[in-house]
């Protein structure tokens, strides 16, 4: 379990759905939490299907606050919208990251995330908005 003090065997970081699904099976988990959650994001892995086919997700899952403090670092913006964004497969998995507007990073989030990716029949690689847009409340 990450976390434990203890370096995680390579199947726990392969790229191959197979292989990362035997892990998961061995370890008790239905998904592979990198480092614990923090408040605003996590690292997540887990298995799903993509464009029909078995990957290994490999998801930095943030907030939208976490999201509009980083885009709004060198420029003001006016808010930021729930997202997914996917890039090209690596030895890894395929990179994931994912927006949402809930208050904090926990359990119940990320099971929720995953359910979502799961689910979700017709995702391509590119960023992917949705919603309206968020911004935090200015200070009256």
């Amino acid at each position: 379990m990450p976390g434990s003090g203890e370096p995680l065997p390579p199947a726990a970081w392969s790229g191959d759905p197979d292989v990362f699904d035997s892990y998961l099976a061995d370890s008790g988990q239905g998904y592979m939490l990198v480092g614990m959650p923090q408040q605003e994001r996590a690292r997540v892995r887990f298995s799903g299907r993509f464009q029909g086919q078995p990957v290994v997700w490999d998801c930095d899952f943030v907030t939208l606050a976490a999201e509009y403090a980083e885009r709004g670092k060198h420029r003001p913006i006016a808010g930021v919208r729930n997202f997914i964004e996917i890039g090209e497969a690596q030895s890894h998995g395929v990179p994931l990251r994912v927006g949402l507007g809930v208050a904090c990073i926990d359990r119940p989030a990320i099971e929720k995330m995953i359910i979502m990716i799961r689910n979700y029949k017709r995702l391509h690689p590119g960023r992917h908005e949705y919603g309206e847009p968020w911004a935090p409340l200015s200070p009256e």
